[in-house]
């Protein structure tokens, strides 16, 4: 039963992307002269659209005690100038020194002041599969839950993070359940 939940938890991703590169390649005529890369302070410009950010976040939380964040993020506007929402993919990495978490979902950027570009508030809703080991907090080690995490940045100076996971992996009569938080500095 577990085996074909994460089967079917990870044939559906397979198909997300699957389907999603397929639009995401397709070629589009230039109506305008490209802009040159915002890269800089520790990211990759992938394209106009697609950013890799290695360490978004350093973190500490349940059940994964200190973790850091690593991002892609595919920003489906591409005019994004003068936008005060912006609308993004955001895949992310967070190994921690008692398990690691892997997240997809929605990331939601709002700008309510145009004149600062600096300044934003990030919210993100996103999907996740968290691994335990070592000694984590309030979950045992060695185990897989699935889950889902709301997420809050202001700028790039903290956020907070709010979960809950169910226990996947492990004993029938073993399963765990819990609520989950991060509180870091970054996005």
């Amino acid at each position: 039963m577990k085996f074909r939940l994460i089967l079917n938890v990870l044939l559906s991703v397979s198909l997300l992307l699957m389907f999603t590169h397929s639009v995401w390649c397709q070629e589009s005529e230039q109506t305008a002269p490209p802009k040159k890369s915002r890269g800089g302070r520790g990211m990759f410009q992938l394209s106009d659209q697609d950013v890799l950010l290695p360490i978004t976040s350093i973190e500490w939380g349940t059940p994964d005690r200190w973790s850091f964040t690593s991002r892609y993020i595919h920003m489906f506007q591409k005019d994004r100038d003068d936008k005060t929402w912006l609308h993004n993919l955001c895949v992310s990495l967070s190994p921690g020194t008692a398990g690691g978490r892997f997240g997809l979902g929605y990331q939601g950027i709002i700008k309510p002041i145009l004149s600062r570009g600096d300044f934003g508030i990030f919210s993100e809703a996103r999907a996740v599969l968290l691994r335990t080991w070592g000694n984590p907090l309030v979950a045992n080690p060695n185990h897989t839950f699935v889950g889902g995490e709301i997420r809050v940045a202001i700028v790039f100076i903290i956020n907070f993070g709010f979960g809950y996971y169910y226990q996947i992996s492990g004993a029938e009569n073993d399963q765990d359940q819990f609520y989950g938080f991060h509180l870091g500095v970054g996005i």
